[in-house]
């Protein structure tokens, strides 16, 4: 914290009731409450909420909760009382009419997460909804929102009046050079050369075509409405009449899938044509058929063969209604995508292309489609709605350059390393009929330009790769359906001349869950960091918080709560936390290392801590208790896992402080791999339970459980004793490492009388024995600057991001040439290989490394939610005014609205603005002044100088 030469003053009055000669060194209080003119204007009648949402969503289709979660934001300075309603139409709450439920005037500021509670919904039950609030002090109500409308979904197996189907007889692709060709390279063959892979050869030739499937349909009379539930279990797309349902990609997301599929329900009334129309699919193997790349002879994690569920219901003006399911009426036919998979990449061959294959046009559609297999008993126990938002292409890439390697051989670069699927412009790409284009795909290049696929390791058995076979009729462009890549470098083969840059794009996939947070620095530095968090998380958000995009693309649960303060502050995660904390209860194990899917394990509790950390931070950002109670039994079963592990009061196995810095670069770390230096397995493991034994007490006080909640209390204490007895040193005054200092203090495990000594000892380590550098791995990122900046020490945080040399970031830019978190920045020496063809062997876009970007929002813009604050209703605002920044800017969305936290330094003084979103209030902090309440509106506060 700077020291200012004087006290701030702070004065709440409006700026213009100050003489000019008064204003010059004190805070201006400037209040703005909402769309108001100001606060003495504002009138409950004109109070209207709006932003209504049901289960995170704005108009959702296929709710399945009893007690759908209601928010809205309510436009008032402060919220006193609200009152929901909800019918089965609109006209009857136009009337006054709440005909499914009325909570009457009830009593609270809540508005996010309001559990419905009236009539049982049933299945496609359409309910209308509207809430009115009353501001505090009013003995009115404001005006009525608009009118808004849920859906519910089918709620009942036996809702499913479709069956599930599958192609009855799968068939390969006939062998040809070009498939040939696309076979070596995605199992490495040309570079393995003596380490073929006979399994995966073979199992890439075995390997049916995705497939198509379609049926007709007429509609006789007028349509009312339509719509459509369907999933599948792989990828899918879905068209009426020739037009793609939705814009979701890699869907639906990953699930452990003999547990539970996610489905889609659309509104697609306007697809639906009078007279012939046509439904058809498109179905890929995606992650439910995903065999080869970890999968070995005697080991299949396959799912089985893809299958497809659709039911089209249509409501007709006369009130009847009809539906077109999946069933014995359709048909199926080879995809032209000969191949695909999700490590491999895709195979796409025009010349098998089926013209019209999913529009009414029946003049070029073969006549050789084949009867579909239909199933009897369904592949999962379960259909949920996926409520989380889907993969989506969310930002287009252009080349920065394009060069050409060797003859016929050319490397686009698009100077950034993400995760995406490229476009192919083909008008403006020179090649011929029947020649096979390659597209290989690395996340580095050699100082000749070679691309290497080395940062993939050998982990998964394929390597990325795409291929397009042209037929001379071509489509305009050409986008993979059904696999995405991580990579910053495309090589491309088999074109007759150099593509033009204009002809190559690329965009950005992720799971669409929307931007909350925004920071911007002074610093170029600090602002190209803070991107690069950005990069890395948004590169492996599939639905999954994955690991790395080259690699694993698993869902390391060590992996999401490292990153977790990333995402929550950049992200709106509300729904896809919900989703994956899904996957924790599906979960084979206890305390899974990974989830969903086959290749999860357990058995090491600080990476499976995440369960517990992020429901507590999930309930914290979004109030949301409905989630706390249903996943509660699974958070037990981990508790009663770890606690079984105690060893003398501490959990002595994990993975640690992964992928911690070596001493110098190149170094060989003991143990291998990433496994920790300076941190051991112990610490992070006991530290990391102990805290969930905290936040389970919590959890249990929430939930009203006194009993457990007292009990996990207990457990943290005991095991903090330990913890303090067993790795305290009472000499150096500090736990042994960064992280163990870290977590120590963050977690409340360091007795109050010492925290600040420990601080001390900690500031020591970061300057005078690691020279200004943080020496903490993946999971003390999170920790280790609010411990420095808390205790005095905010200077020595900001000054870690700026340190020169390795291990820090101007390295990983300068030295590395990194545009995203690279997993071990210290295994890779460049200065070892001074002809600069030696390529990095792990992944270089790993976002466990993230975990420091949540500084920026409660350090840097001082953002921060109390100990126990819910949906930051309440929350602090205490930055730190670092010496060697200029300014910062922050903003974060909570289900409130949106706070704001900005200042700037001139001269000796420091003007600092923040904005308090409606219904909310915030506890300033400013130097040497005690924390004062403010509520909603606009402030701003000048500090230091002379009076």
């Amino acid at each position: 914290m700077v020291r200012l030469t004087n006290a701030a003053r702070l004065l709440r009055r409006p700026a213009r009731r100050w003489p000019d000669r008064q204003i010059r060194f004190v805070a201006l209080c400037l209040l703005v409450f909402g769309s108001y003119a100001g606060a003495e204007s504002a009138s409950a009648l004109e109070t209207k909420p709006d932003n209504l949402l049901v289960e995170g969503n704005a108009t959702p289709l296929n709710v399945h909760s009893a007690n759908p979660r209601l928010s809205w934001h309510s436009n008032a300075l402060s919220q006193a009382y609200y009152q929901v309603q909800v019918a089965s139409d609109q006209s009857s709450l136009v009337n006054g009419e709440a005909t499914l439920w009325n909570s009457g005037k009830v009593e609270s500021a809540n508005s996010i997460n309001v559990e419905y509670a009236g009539e049982t919904l049933h299945s496609n039950e359409t309910a209308y909804w509207r809430v009115r609030v009353w501001q505090q002090g009013e003995g009115e109500a404001g005006r009525w929102s608009d009118i808004h409308s849920w859906d519910m979904g089918l709620l009942d197996k036996s809702d499913w009046m479709a069956s599930w189907i599958q192609v009855a007889h799968p068939m390969a692709a006939e062998n040809h050079a070009a498939l040939e060709q696309w076979i070596a390279y995605a199992a490495n063959t040309d570079i393995l050369k003596d380490s073929v892979q006979p399994h995966v050869i073979e199992k890439l030739h075995e390997q049916p075509t995705a497939s198509l499937f379609r049926r007709q349909f007429t509609v006789s009379r007028p349509v009312l409405r339509a719509k459509l539930h369907s999933t599948a279990a792989g990828y899918y797309e879905i068209y009426l009449n020739g037009k793609k349902v939705g814009d979701r990609l890699m869907d639906p997301g990953q699930t452990d899938y003999d547990k539970r599929i996610l489905y889609n329900t659309d509104e697609v009334t306007t697809l639906i044509a009078e007279g012939a129309n046509t439904i058809a699919v498109h179905l890929g193997s995606g992650w439910y058929n995903e065999e080869i790349a970890f999968s070995k002879p005697d080991q299949n994690l396959s799912y089985g063969q893809p299958k497809v569920i659709a039911q089209l219901k249509l409501e007709y003006a006369d009130g009847s209604s009809e539906l077109v399911n999946t069933d014995s009426e359709w048909l199926s036919h080879p995809s032209p995508v000969s191949k695909e998979g999700v490590f491999s990449g895709e195979f796409y061959d025009e010349t098998q292309f089926v013209r019209d294959w999913n529009t009414n046009n029946d003049n070029h559609t073969p006549d050789d489609w084949y009867e579909v297999e239909v199933l009897t008993a369904w592949p999962t126990l379960e259909l949920e709605p996926q409520l989380l938002r889907p993969i989506r292409a969310v930002r287009e890439l252009s080349p920065k350059s394009v060069y050409e390697l060797r003859e016929g051989v050319w490397v686009v670069d698009f100077g950034q390393n993400f995760t995406g699927v490229p476009t192919l412009d083909l008008s403006r790409l020179d090649f011929s009929e029947g020649q096979a284009i390659f597209l290989r795909y690395a996340e580095w290049a050699d100082r000749d330009g070679n691309i290497s696929q080395r940062s993939g390791g050998s982990a998964p058995l394929l390597k990325q790769v795409d291929a397009y076979i042209p037929s001379g009729s071509d489509q305009s462009s050409w986008t993979p359906t059904f696999s995405w890549h991580g990579f910053r470098y495309m090589e491309i083969t088999g074109l007759n001349s150099a593509p033009e840059l204009e002809a190559i794009s690329a965009h950005l996939v992720r799971s669409d869950v929307q931007r909350s947070g925004t920071f911007t620095s002074s610093d170029a530095l600090l602002n190209r960091i803070h991107e690069m968090a950005l990069w890395s998380y948004e590169s492996n958000l599939m639905s999954v918080p994955m690991d790395c995009p080259i690699r694993e693309r698993a869902g390391w649960t060590g992996d999401a709560h490292a990153a977790l303060v990333t995402g929550n502050y950049n992200f709106n995660m509300q729904n896809l936390w919900r989703k994956y904390l899904g996957d924790f209860r599906t979960a084979s194990f206890d305390a899974p290392a990974i989830v969903p899917g086959r290749r999860t394990h357990g058995g090491n509790y600080d990476w499976a801590a995440a369960e517990v950390l992020i429901a507590w931070e999930h309930y914290r950002h979004h109030g949301d208790k409905q989630l706390l109670q249903t996943q509660y039994e699974s958070l037990l079963e981990y508790m009663q896992a770890a606690e079984d592990e105690l060893t003398e009061s501490l959990i002595r196995m994990g993975y640690g402080d992964w992928c911690d810095p070596v001493r110098v670069p190149g170094m060989e770390r003991v143990g291998g791999r990433c496994t920790p230096q300076q941190t051991s397995a112990t610490v992070t493991s006991s530290a990391l339970f102990a805290h969930a034994a905290n936040l389970m007490s919590r959890i249990s006080s929430v939930l009203e459980n006194p009993v457990d909640s007292r009990r996990f209390e207990n457990l943290f204490d005991e095991i903090s004793e330990q913890f303090h007895s067993e790795f305290y040193d009472p000499e150096s005054g500090h736990y042994g490492s960064q992280t163990a200092d870290a977590m120590a203090l963050r977690f409340g495990i360091a007795p109050i009388e010492l925290r600040q000594s420990v601080a001390d000892a900690l500031n020591r380590d970061v300057v005078e024995n690691w020279g200004g550098h943080a020496s903490v791995g993946a999971l003390g990122q999170t920790y280790l600057y609010l411990a420095l900046s808390d205790y005095g020490y905010a200077d020595t945080a900001f000054n870690i991001f700026k340190a020169p040399g390795y291990p820090g970031y101007a390295y990983l830019f300068d030295e590395l040439q990194a545009t995203t978190l690279w997993e071990r920045k210290g295994h890779f020496d460049p200065a070892a290989d001074p002809t600069g063809r030696s390529a990095p062997g792990h992944s270089l876009n790993h976002p466990f490394h993230s975990g420091y970007d949540g500084w920026f929002y409660e350090g840097l813009g001082g953002i921060r939610p109390l100990e126990d604050s819910i949906g930051y209703q309440e929350f602090e605002l205490r930055p730190n005014f670092v010496t060697d920044l200029e300014f910062v800017e922050v903003s974060y969305t909570t289900g409130y609205g949106e706070i704001r936290s900005s200042w700037q330094r001139e001269g000796d003084t420091i003007e600092w603005n923040v904005q308090i979103p409606g219904n909310s209030r915030a506890w300033v902090n400013l130097p040497d002044k005690p924390k004062e309440l403010f509520e909603a509106g606009d402030y701003s506060f000048v500090l230091g100088g002379h009076q």
